[in-house]
């Protein structure tokens, strides 16, 4: 079986000041993960946006960007991929600096060979079967900046299937793609294995994530996911790409993070040996 690549959301192997937040950037501690994702055995970290604007996330600042490659050098990680929350607390279609903020991500995300650009499109921007037309001119602004770059773009909706397909179709770029978040997309009756199947030549990316049926983030495997069904279709489609696990951290995060992998990798291991 070839080596599966795995990486983690940015600040997931870092202790939070509240178990009920997320996404947290780890501002004290952000280049230590980098040195706990080499002693897990871990191949990339996916850097993140955040929600509201943060000066001191590295992302935007070309002294830690260029500390970002030598922590990647030095660990023999590789950069990625980078999700963008950004906008999920911005209105994307009324952003008044649109422009200059995808000019300036696109050439920063250059700059630490970032492969896949994640938009997360979620209530100030989210994006629906009744809005979707909207959002195209926007989104192939994006894409075009990225496209420049040699970046994919992945978008991250909670889109009917049909709908995700005929928004691709309408951006209409060789670069647009999506990233399929087995958490966010839970359904009932094994309905994901049929929908990964319809969605495959759309995907470039997987986001590993563990839901109940209130919608609850949980610990990786004590949720409603059905990860069998979703890697048995994972293999039908001839998946080659890499994931990310964006998942609680339960009360150890570096030692939650090692059971995720060591989770998936046995279930992976059903379809491959």
């Amino acid at each position: 079986m070839k080596k599966i690549k795995f990486g983690f959301i940015q600040g997931r192997m870092t202790k939070t000041p509240s178990k009920k937040i997320l996404q947290y950037f780890p501002q004290k501690d952000w280049k230590k993960e980098f040195y706990n994702a080499k002693k897990y055995g871990f191949d990339f970290i996916e850097y993140f946006g955040e929600r509201k604007f943060n000066k001191n996330n590295p992302i935007w600042n070309e002294k830690n960007l260029k500390e970002i490659n030598t922590l990647v050098k030095k660990n023999k990680l590789s950069s990625y991929s980078f999700c963008d929350d950004f906008f999920i607390n911005q209105n994307l279609n009324k952003h008044k600096n649109f422009i200059k903020y995808y000019s300036t991500i696109s050439e920063n995300l250059s700059f630490i060979g970032i492969k896949i650009y994640v938009l997360a499109l979620f209530e100030k921007s989210l994006i629906n079967k009744k809005n979707f037309k909207l959002f195209v001119q926007k989104l192939q602004i994006i894409s075009d900046k990225l496209k420049n770059k040699k970046i994919k773009f992945a978008l991250e909706t909670n889109l009917e299937t049909e709908y995700m397909i005929k928004l691709i179709k309408l951006i209409n770029r060789k670069n647009i793609y999506i990233v399929y978040d087995t958490g966010n997309r839970l359904k009932k009756h094994n309905l994901q294995y049929n929908e990964i199947n319809k969605l495959k030549k759309y995907i470039c990316h997987f986001h590993l994530k563990d839901k109940n049926w209130k919608d609850e983030n949980v610990v990786l495997g004590t949720g409603n996911v059905n990860f069998q069904l979703i890697f048995k279709a994972i293999k039908k489609i001839n998946y080659k790409g890499r994931y990310t696990f964006e998942t609680n951290r339960g009360v150890n995060p570096t030692k939650t993070m090692l059971n995720n992998k060591n989770h998936i990798l046995k279930i992976i291991k059903q379809f491959y040996n």
